[in-house]
């Protein structure tokens, strides 16, 4: 018999998150605590304004959602509106049952995040056939589609005694790729190089531009204009990013001094091509 599994839609949108701390609800981004400088794009005033949170909830839980700020996939109908999706017990050190995040919303008046399938796992083929639906009318410039799947069970524990979520994405936000041989065969790469183009994907560069737009470094009308500023907040992102998402694939004995150079030289790069053909959509 299968694992029971909940499969959800992954929303392509700022991660946004908020708890009760004494008399207060105090909003977080992926990275930090909000305030009225640091919005999240209007996140911050949204959670502190709602009403009643903090008579309804604990202090023990921590509230997960996406923030819809304009992303790469558009939600026409639900800019600037916040789906709840996970609920952290910072008690018994893990995320609750779905059912209890389905409760929550209905009694705090949010938004759950749209479930595509629960019940016994079936194969990776059914999971595979939710990748790309979206039930909010997600759109990728004229195409209806979504980010991708989250899938969860909530009841598994690894060998680390971490509960461990599932994601697929679509070929438009894969941020690791299959390494190309080079044009060139007289061009020799060094490991360090073919681990980093391997990993440091437009997509990925993508994330961190909006990102980057959620936290007030760059405006959402972003261009060539301002490649001095990603550059200077980029490279660092993606080291974090890639040392901490893809460690399991680095290579033996890597070099960290020719790991940030290769980043260096791959973002300017990437960068330059996501930002021209941003300019000539919108031309």
């Amino acid at each position: 018999m299968g694992d029971h599994i909940i499969i959800q839609e992954k929303l392509d949108g700022a991660n946004a998150s908020f708890r009760k701390i004494g008399d207060a609800i105090h909003a977080f981004s992926r990275n930090k605590e909000l305030s009225e400088e640091n919005t999240l794009g209007g996140f911050y005033q949204m959670i502190t304004n709602h009403p009643d949170l903090l008579e309804n909830i604990s202090e023990k839980y921590i509230f997960f959602g996406e923030w819809l700020n304009p992303h790469k996939v558009k939600y026409p109908e639900h800019q600037k509106t916040f789906f709840l999706y996970d609920i952290y017990d910072t008690e018994a050190c893990r995320y609750l049952p779905f059912e209890n995040v389905k409760d929550a919303g209905e009694i705090l008046g949010f938004n759950v995040v749209p479930v595509f399938y629960e019940g016994e796992y079936i194969s990776f083929e059914h999971l595979q056939s939710f990748v790309g639906r979206s039930d909010l009318g997600g759109m990728l410039g004229e195409v209806l589609t979504g980010e991708g799947i989250v899938v969860k069970n909530v009841d598994f524990i690894d060998r680390y005694g971490r509960q461990v979520f599932v994601k697929l994405v679509t070929d438009a936000f894969r941020e690791v790729q299959k390494q190309k041989a080079p044009k060139d065969p007289k061009i020799e790469l060094t490991q360090e190089q073919i681990f980093i183009q391997s990993v440091v994907t437009e997509p990925r560069i993508e994330k961190f531009l909006y990102k980057f737009v959620d936290e007030g470094i760059l405006d959402e009308h972003f261009g060539i204009e301002d490649m001095g500023t990603i550059l200077k907040n980029m490279n660092t992102r993606i080291y974090e990013d890639v040392m901490k998402e893809e460690a399991d694939m680095l290579p033996d004995q890597y070099d960290d001094k020719q790991l940030r150079k290769s980043i260096s030289r791959v973002v300017v790069n990437k960068v330059k091509k996501i930002l021209q053909e941003k300019e000539s959509v919108v031309a």
